[in-house]
Formats: structure tokens, C-alpha cells, sequence
């Protein structure tokens, strides 16, 4: 995996955190951050999809019609698989 350098601005009692969890587990402090920089990128993206679903549904039940489901579960295990 390619990676790419840059610097982060913290609060330093977040820095020492991340430095005890590190240490806790017997991993480095980039690990750490990025995995939890990957969990709320996720997050974030499922929030926005669950949105954008509300959304469909509400348009939908203005026009009197049931949403399908179909797409939007295909979408998820697609997203699910490809992570692995």
C-alpha cells in the first residue's frame, strides 16, 4: 500500500492517549490513528447512506409508493465483500 506523509495538529492530551494505547497493545502510535481515521471515515459514510435512504423513503411515501430495499442491501454487501 502506498502511503503519503502529513502533519496533524492534536491536543496533547489526546497525543498521550494515543501514545498509551499504543504502548498498551505493542503497536505504534500511526497504527493507531490510522485505524480510527478509517473507522470514522466509515462511519461517516454509512451516516451519509443512511441519509440519503431516509430521504428516498420520505420522497417515496409522498408519492404513496413503498421503497425497494433491493439496491440498497446489494450496495452494503458489495461495500462489505470488497473490504474483505
Amino acid at each position: 500500500m502506498e502511503r503519503e506523509q502529513f502533519t496533524i495538529r492534536v491536543p496533547r492530551g489526546l497525543l498521550d492517549k494515543v501514545r498509551e494505547e499504543a504502548a498498551a497493545y505493542g503497536g505504534s502510535m500511526n497504527d493507531l490513528m490510522v485505524a480510527a481515521v478509517e473507522k470514522e471515515v466509515s462511519m461517516r459514510a454509512q451516516i451519509r447512506l443512511l441519509n440519503q435512504i431516509e430521504q428516498e423513503r420520505l420522497l417515496l411515501e409522498k408519492r404513496g409508493l413503498q421503497p425497494d430495499s433491493t439496491p440498497t442491501i446489494r450496495e452494503l454487501r458489495t461495500r462489505t465483500t470488497r473490504r474483505g
